[in-house]
């Protein structure tokens, strides 16, 4: 499949397909794979690629702790609605991936 760069929806694509290779990280406990998608992702960043909210997908949720490449769940306190990912969860991955913060563990 070719996506091209000027398509509208292509940095959801690309996000989409580095959520399938995270969650294919977090089922085979590849904490290595997990680092290549942040490393991938901070270079897509540097060219301009943008984040989309579903980047969240790729840490664990401080709310609910679901773990990289899981949906999150409703936690007391934090119904999801609609979303698939808590804000807080998406907030912490924007950081994250723009190297504000640390990564949280394993992904250092």
């Amino acid at each position: 499949m070719r996506i091209d760069v000027n398509e509208p929806n292509s940095a959801e694509k690309f996000w989409e397909g580095m959520r399938e290779v995270a969650a294919a990280a977090t089922r085979h406990q590849d904490d290595d794979l997990l680092e290549a998608v942040v490393k991938i992702g901070r270079a897509a960043l540097a060219q301009g690629i943008e984040l989309v909210p579903s980047c969240g997908f790729f840490l664990a949720c401080p709310v609910c702790s679901a773990a990289s490449g899981q949906r999150c769940i409703n936690s007391p306190g934090h119904p999801l609605g609609d979303d698939r990912l808590h804000p807080e969860r998406i907030e912490l991955a924007e950081k994250a991936m723009r190297g504000e913060v640390p990564l949280p563990g394993p992904l250092r």
